[in-house]
């Protein structure tokens, strides 16, 4: 597990904010649901554009229509409305709520610092990539422009200062010598998930749901990993290294004996008693058909998806409701860029459907 040098943190008082829960309950109320996303799978490109230009995408479509079209305006009104709604809670939270909610929304910083470094690994077109940042984490959509005019992707991570630059070692000497990304963004994950576990030991029991959410989600995202790289053949020293750690014995235990599972069918056995019994069963079946993970893949973000919804049902007046709402809402927008790009590529409804996660 990635250490982190920094000072121990105090304990945050979290108090009642029925303003702000309302508010983001509001907001919540807001989102797709699953007929909308049925009618938007038979609808034509331009109509799915009409449809989310008279819903709550309308301000940043109308504010860009003028400018950009297609794909490119769909692309940056879904960026600009996610950094809009994640403001919205930092501006009506207080102070020791407004922490929680930065916290959390840092996994934006990172996307955003990742979609940097691959524009820049992969010579894409500058407007391009400004077009597909959120600037919905805690960095500035100024700042992250200054990353993109910096000269290389190691004097991107100098400037981030966001974590220790020696942590990107390994990284940048993978980068040299096999040419790859891999290494540098999973250092990057490894120190989001690694401060993030360190800062919900600060959050009082008000913020327990929320702990116990994260670690579903680290779970989650660990068994993505390792069914990618079962797939890719990939030794478990190699695997190993890009799992997340939570510092859990008992956790981190479970997927150490994983590592060592043979295959995918073996993995799938393994998961046969755990919750994850009928995601793997139905996952499994469709891999033997067609050698694809996607079905496997989506159901395991819908099962994390239910347990966001848990946070937003279970406790309605309290923090849980403001981090359902932000994955969610991140969700939503993961929906919707499946459904632009497969109609743009001209993908069967089916399919589409497939990749879709909703409640």
């Amino acid at each position: 597990m990635l250490k982190l040098e920094e000072p121990k943190l105090e304990k945050i008082k979290l108090g009642f904010y029925p303003y702000t829960y309302v508010r983001t309950v509001v907001m919540r109320s807001l989102l797709f649901r699953r007929d909308d996303y049925i009618k938007m799978l038979k609808m034509s490109f331009s109509e799915i554009a009409k449809f989310l230009q008279e819903s709550h995408y309308r301000k940043e479509i109308n504010e860009f229509g003028t400018s950009y079209s297609g794909v490119d305006l769909l692309e940056l009104a879904l960026n600009r409305n996610l950094a809009g709604s994640f403001k919205k809670l930092m501006r009506v939270s207080s102070y020791e709520l407004g922490l929680l909610v930065k916290e959390y929304a840092k996994r934006k910083d990172i996307e955003d610092i990742k979609t940097i470094l691959r524009g820049k690994f992969t010579h894409a077109n500058e407007k391009d990539i400004l077009n597909s940042l959120t600037a919905a984490g805690t960095l500035s959509y100024d700042f992250l422009v200054s990353l993109l005019k910096k000269d290389s992707i190691e004097e991107v991570l100098k400037t981030i200062r966001m974590a220790d630059f020696a942590m990107f070692e390994n990284g940048l000497k993978e980068l040299k010598e096999k040419n790859t990304l891999a290494g540098i963004e999973n250092a990057l994950d490894q120190y989001y998930y690694a401060h993030l576990l360190m800062f919900s030991g600060t959050l009082p029991k008000e913020g327990a749901l929320f702990k116990n959410f994260l670690l579903k989600e680290i779970e989650v995202l660990n068994l993505l990993t390792l069914l990618r790289l079962k797939k890719a053949n990939f030794d478990p020293k190699s695997i190993k290294y890009f799992l997340i750690l939570t510092g859990y014995k008992k956790k981190d235990s479970k997927f150490n004996a994983l590592i060592s599972t043979k295959d995918l069918e073996d993995l799938s056995k393994r998961m046969s008693k755990t919750e994850y019994k009928d995601i793997f069963e139905k996952g499994m079946e469709e891999f033997t058909k067609n050698r694809s993970l996607i079905m496997l893949e989506t159901r395991l973000y819908k099962h994390l998806l239910r347990q966001s919804i848990l946070l937003l049902h279970q406790h309605m007046l309290s923090v849980d409701v403001i981090l359902g709402y932000m994955f969610a809402k991140d969700i939503e927008i993961r929906n919707l860029r499946i459904i632009i790009k497969g109609k743009q590529l001209g993908l069967s409804e089916q399919f589409i459907e497939s990749q879709l996660v909703y409640e």
